[in-house]
């Protein structure tokens, strides 16, 4: 990436554990009862959650007690829910007590393993690899993870151990267990990470890995199945672009979920389909008008939706949100991830509208992906999308704006009404532009707020939209406004709205692609 300050996350064979007479099977970690097929691993619904402050577990409490979680998500009933109750994990709690009648109780961690039925463990040693092997194996063995410190206290509270991978990498437990593992989902994660995700690559029974941007990696990513999904986050010392493009490349997409909790938890509820409450707005157009949208970046982003996106005054936990339309992104992933926390957002929004993040159905370069990777997925983001009451989608690319045959991947699918176009560096490097694939627009951003960028000041900002064309039967007619979240605010929207001529009127961004598409054709 030629400018460091646009990077988008910037500032960004056993039986064991469970007492089964088998081992126990990632499969089930599907939860076969759903009502809608799922594009992703769930957990089993939970009646009775056992609430730990993660604050008051060390860290190799912290990884036993993820590893637990994830065993116990596979079979629904009783598990237990890791709170930060500054974030958005307290909403999500209170949301499945109030709404989903699951049932909440102060927990112990010692407890909660006694009454789990789990009787093994996998021992690791803190600060290498092994964390990862332990939090792979716990899936493939029904066995916990457990950090040196703590085995004489396992072995007190009536554990055995199962496996001793304290020698052992990535590299070694992918060499011999991954045909016993899930080749649709793997999991990146540092080893310095000690509990974040690990419910979900537990109950998944997936790989859980990390190898900076190596060989190494390169061989796991190739292994996935056609548009498998890399869950985490991966090394972007040198930019993003460092691991996507070869996830592209391999036909793979990316969910920035490294920081995500509870998602074996959260996963475990079934929506089928959920209706955004969120204004929109038909109206015939004014011929001296110009339309804008504004669409915040980074929607893809798991672990920011799940943690203080909610509650932070600078996004949606603004005062000031509600008072203009506003966009915001969302993965399609979180209808089977975290269906009670897309839901949640939904009934919250008064004036906001939710687009899909970049690019699609999760983080990658449709430029890169192969043609029949690329097809798999726009169908299941199609899908996804119908679900979610979900009409358009960002892209995030390299050069790939007038490649209209990738956009008819997208736009052949009935549930998407249009594509906004962010050129990888800048986002807004096209001004405007539009290009159609499939009779459907494919719109670029006319410009940006982003601190520090020339032109991306809310004054400048302020200044191109007053001064743009007023026809709303041209492309010229219409703006999208991207803004940078990590450097922008509600507040800094709202001081661009304030300045804006009477002609120059804030719709929903679904409302601008559906006028754009109607009005504008070429």
């Amino acid at each position: 990436m030629s400018d460091r300050r646009l990077s988008r996350r910037h500032a960004l064979g056993l039986t064991a554990g469970l007492g089964l007479a088998a081992t126990v099977s990632p499969s089930l970690a599907f939860g076969a009862s759903a009502p809608a097929p799922s594009a992703y691993p769930k957990g089993r619904r939970p009646r009775v959650l056992n609430v730990l402050t993660e604050s008051s577990l060390s860290l190799p409490e912290r990884t036993l007690a993820t590893t637990l979680q994830g065993l116990l998500a596979r079979r629904g009933g009783e598990s237990l829910y890791l709170n930060l109750p500054g974030l958005g994990y307290q909403h999500w709690l209170d949301d499945l007590v109030s709404r989903y009648g699951v049932r909440a109780r102060t927990g112990d961690l010692w407890t909660t393993v006694g009454r789990s039925g789990v009787r093994g463990y996998v021992l690791f040693r803190a600060g290498t690899p092994s964390v990862n092997v332990a939090t792979t194996l716990a899936g493939v063995t029904g066995a916990v993870a457990v950090e040196e410190s703590l085995e004489a206290l396992a072995i007190r509270n009536g554990l055995r151990k199962v496996l001793d991978v304290r020698d052992k990498d990535d590299r070694w437990v992918f060499e011999t267990y991954w045909p016993r593992l899930r080749h649709d989902v793997v999991v990146e994660q540092r080893a310095d990470i000690p509990e974040r995700l690990r419910d979900y690559a537990t109950m998944a029974g997936a790989l859980a890995f990390f190898d900076g941007n190596s060989e190494f990696r390169a061989t796991v990513v190739e292994a996935l199945d056609d548009d498998g999904t890399v869950i985490g986050w991966g090394d972007a010392s040198a930019g993003e672009d460092g691991f996507i493009g070869p996830n592209s490349s391999a036909g793979v997409k990316a969910l920035p979920a490294d920081h995500a909790r509870n998602l074996s938890v959260l996963s475990g509820i079934h929506e089928d389909r959920l209706t955004q409450r969120g204004r929109t707005l038909e109206q015939a157009p004014d011929p001296a008008a110009h339309y804008v949208s504004f669409v915040i970046t980074d929607g893809d982003n798991i672990q920011w939706a799940l943690g203080d996106f909610p509650t932070d005054p600078r996004w949606f936990g603004s005062p000031r949100r509600g008072e203009v339309d506003l966009g915001w992104g969302i993965s399609p992933s979180l209808i089977d991830l975290a269906p009670s926390v897309m839901r949640w957002f939904y009934d919250q929004s008064v004036k906001d509208r939710w687009v899909v993040g970049p690019s699609g159905g999760g983080y990658m370069y449709p430029s890169r992906y192969p043609a029949g990777a690329l097809d798999k997925h726009t169908a299941s983001l199609a899908r996804a999308m119908g679900r979610a009451d979900l009409s358009v989608a960002q892209i995030i690319d390299f050069d790939a704006f007038e490649n209209t045959r990738l956009w008819s991947s997208y736009l052949k699918r009935p549930e998407i009404d249009g594509l906004i176009y962010l050129e990888y560096s800048r986002y807004d490097g096209l001004k405007g532009k539009v290009v159609w694939s499939e009779g459907k627009p494919v719109i670029a951003a006319r410009t940006m707020l982003w601190d520090g960028l020339d032109g991306a000041d809310e004054a400048s900002v302020t200044a191109e939209l007053n001064a743009a064309t007023r026809n709303p039967f041209s492309t010229a007619g219409y703006s999208i406004v991207v803004w940078h979240a990590w450097s922008k605010s509600v507040d800094n929207v709202l001081s661009v709205v304030d300045g804006l001529a009477p002609h120059v009127k804030v719709v929903p961004p679904d409302t601008l692609v559906r006028m754009v598409g109607t009005h504008a054709k070429p």
